[in-house]
């Protein structure tokens, strides 16, 4: 099991929710759309990707708080990985609180607390995340700088159905070589993403029940060590 996600994005790591995936050799020189002189703007790339893109920043950032079902899959990669997890979401500002069952991630916007269940562990180190890193707080924003995007497909017609936008980041020294964003067009949300990572491993997000500004209490964004007994802390700060 990888751990990359949870902490990065849960893909904490991409969020790091599996761990660090090595990098295949073989993945290095992955292919990206050719280079093109372009001022580095919001989601630089073809002219009706960057629409789309425009009016889902307007509506995620137009959220005070957000919730959802989140469901990520790992596969593929030398070892032919093949991995499912389920688990809630809750979003607000800088802060968030993933549970995957086996395993909760929460971050106050300061610091954040990764519990693993099994161990009952919990490590807690400075939320830092580099320009470049996907988490959980952007998520349904990172396209916003950094990345070429570029229409690929669309179902349906007008505003009903699914545009598939993929994303080239401009920093080529990322783990990653591409994420695939899948949007409904009358939503203006997020239905799925796809994160390639250079070691051939794919992690998909799917998100369902998705919740628009639910009243979220403070205490979900802070870890209650009183609330796991005999729970072991490992402070990295």
């Amino acid at each position: 099991m990888t751990r990359k996600f949870v902490c990065l994005l849960f893909l904490a790591g991409a969020m790091s929710v599996f761990g660090t995936t090595e990098t295949a050799q073989a993945q290095k020189k992955a292919q990206a759309p050719k280079k093109a002189s372009r001022a580095r703007s919001i989601a630089t790339g073809d002219a009706e990707s960057k629409a789309i893109l425009n009016k889902l920043s307007k509506n995620y950032r137009g959220m005070k708080s957000m919730q959802a079902l989140v469901s990520l899959e790992l596969q593929g990669g030398p070892g032919q990985v093949k991995e499912k997890r389920k688990g809630k979401l809750f979003l607000r500002g800088k802060q968030y609180r993933i549970d995957m069952g086996e395993q909760l991630i929460i971050c106050d916007g300061r610091s954040s607390w990764t519990y693993l269940k099994e161990l009952n562990e919990v490590n807690i180190s400075r939320h830092e995340p580099s320009p470049d890193q996907i988490t959980p707080d952007n998520l349904f924003t990172m396209y916003e700088k950094g990345f070429d995007s570029f229409l690929e497909s669309e179902t349906g017609s007008g505003q009903q159905g699914i545009s598939r936008i993929d994303l080239i980041p401009q920093n080529k020294s990322v783990s990653y070589f591409k994420v695939r964003l899948f949007v409904d067009r009358q939503s203006n949300l997020i239905q799925k993403a796809i994160v390639f990572d250079k070691s051939g491993v794919q992690y998909t997000y799917q998100i369902t029940e998705f919740k628009v500004n639910p009243k979220l209490r403070d205490d979900l964004f802070v870890f209650n060590a009183k609330a796991y007994p005999n729970v072991e802390v490992v402070d990295l700060r």
